[in-house]
């Protein structure tokens, strides 16, 4: 069975790692990249076209808001669940209308991680709980 490829787009290193080693740990998945830049992020976007990119809202150079549209453009068929320190669901619904998938805040559990990615790969959206 093909693995789920997984991008990751969060401006925090120590984050990002430890994204992909809880990813890692799930046998269907994979991380084919990650990155902290904007411009970085969306080329890596367009090239691999991924399943899933985990897109961090708030980003140094650019909005996780301004990214939706571009993955959307350049790789529509991969699903973005977006990540966040918001809680409000005023994000959430934000995300969702411009296309994301899922939304889940970085307050989340690991096992609310795995049900979001679970969901949007069978087609569903997803809102985490906390």
């Amino acid at each position: 069975m093909k693995k789920i490829s997984v991008i990751i787009v969060e401006d925090h290193k120590l984050v990002r790692e430890m994204w992909t080693d809880l990813l890692a740990d799930n046998n269907e998945i994979e991380v084919v990249g990650e990155s902290g830049d904007f411009d970085e992020a969306i080329e890596m976007i367009k090239s691999k076209k991924p399943d899933i990119v985990f897109l961090d809202i708030n980003l140094p150079q650019s909005s996780g808001l301004d990214a939706v549209p571009l993955i959307r453009k350049f790789a529509p068929d991969t699903r973005i669940i977006a990540i966040s320190v918001h809680d409000l669901p005023v994000y959430a619904k934000k995300m969702l209308q411009m296309g994301a998938k899922a939304y889940v805040t970085k307050n989340s559990s690991h096992l609310e991680i795995f049900k979001a990615v679970e969901e949007v790969m069978n087609g569903r959206s997803y809102v985490c709980l906390e």
